[in-house]
Formats: C-alpha cells, sequence, structure tokens
C-alpha cells in the first residue's frame, strides 16, 4: 500500500494527487441535504478515477504510483476487488428493434458489466424478442433468452456479464414495422 513518505518522493504519483487534490473521498451524507444535482462538483467518482488510471503505464517506474491508485481506488469506492462499482448503474432504452441483429450495449475495452434486468417496452407487432451474447472476434451468439409480453420482463437465472468481446444484443423473432423497444439494466463490475 502506499505511504505518504514514498508518494511524496516519487513524480509520478505527485503529479496524480497534484491532479487530485480539489476531490473529496465520497459525496457527503444525506443528512446535509446535499443530492442529486447538489452534490459538489469536487466528488471523487468512477469518471475521475478511469481519467486518472488510463495515464499510467505498467512499468517499473511507476510501481509506487500503483499502490497509490489502489488505494485512491479502494478508499473511494470507485474500485473493487469484486462486485458492482457504485453510481454505475444504467437504464438504456433500445429503439427500432426488427429482425436484424441490433446492438444493446458493448463496454469498452477493458470494461466487465453485468446485466441486471431486461424488460420489453413495445413487441411492435412482433412475436417475441430475443436477447443474445454476441462474440466479437467470431459470428458466435449465445442466446439468454426469448422472451413475450406474457414473460416479460425477462428472468435471469444466472448473471449475465458484458465485455466488448461479448456483448448484447436484440432482435425481433419475425417482422416488425421497426417500432419494437427494450429496455435493459447494466451496472459495470470488477
Amino acid at each position: 500500500m502506499a505511504r505518504k513518505e514514498d508518494a511524496e518522493k516519487d513524480q509520478p504519483s505527485i503529479k496524480i494527487l497534484e491532479q487530485l487534490n480539489t476531490k473529496t473521498v465520497g459525496p457527503p451524507p444525506t443528512s446535509t441535504g446535499l443530492t442529486g444535482d447538489q452534490l459538489p462538483e469536487t466528488v471523487f467518482n468512477v469518471s475521475t478515477f478511469d481519467q486518472v488510471k488510463n495515464q499510467v503505464t505498467l512499468q517499473m517506474n511507476n510501481v509506487e504510483l500503483l499502490n497509490l491508485l489502489n488505494t485512491i481506488g479502494q478508499i473511494t469506492n470507485t474500485q473493487s476487488q469484486s462486485g458492482p462499482i457504485p453510481d454505475t448503474q444504467s437504464v438504456i432504452a433500445i429503439t427500432g428493434i426488427t429482425n436484424s441483429h441490433k446492438t444493446v450495449f458493448e463496454p469498452d475495452a477493458g470494461q466487465v458489466w453485468q446485466l441486471v434486468a431486461a424488460s420489453i417496452i413495445t413487441l411492435d407487432g412482433a412475436a417475441t424478442m430475443i436477447l443474445n451474447l454476441n462474440d466479437s472476434t467470431s459470428s458466435q451468439k449465445v442466446q439468454i433468452d426469448t422472451f413475450n409480453a406474457t414473460s416479460n420482463p425477462m428472468e435471469l437465472n444466472e448473471p449475465i456479464f458484458v465485455s466488448n468481446t461479448a456483448y448484447l444484443t436484440v432482435r425481433t423473432s419475425d417482422a416488425s414495422s421497426g417500432n419494437a423497444q427494450l429496455a435493459v439494466s447494466l451496472v459495470r463490475v470488477r
């Protein structure tokens, strides 16, 4: 773990800490009454962590900096050893679904997300909607579930992980007028 004495001597660590010295470790407690867009902009978040972390190369000169980043990631709850990363869950609505595969969500390289839920908004004349994982290196697909108006929302029997190399797609089973819609919820995991 990073120690103050080591970080004070390490130039890369100093540069990163100078970028972050106006950030707070986390949001204030709800008892302060600050919520939503009232939260200070100085709160350290996952985007800030990713931006800083992506400036660092894996080399011997950066060993202390890597220790420092690990400590920062752990204390700010923006990096974990496993499980969801707080404040990363979102709901995405996909429109214009037809009987051709349409990408629902494809994370950036190096990221893994977990599918939490999926629900049909409208089938638009189609009988069913089919959710798949597509392999980006081949034409292989794994069907996650087929669901219709009576089996909506989709029931996940196990965690479904989505990455840049196995991304989420959807299609209808038959022709629709192109207005079928789906909503999914995903959360980023480590």
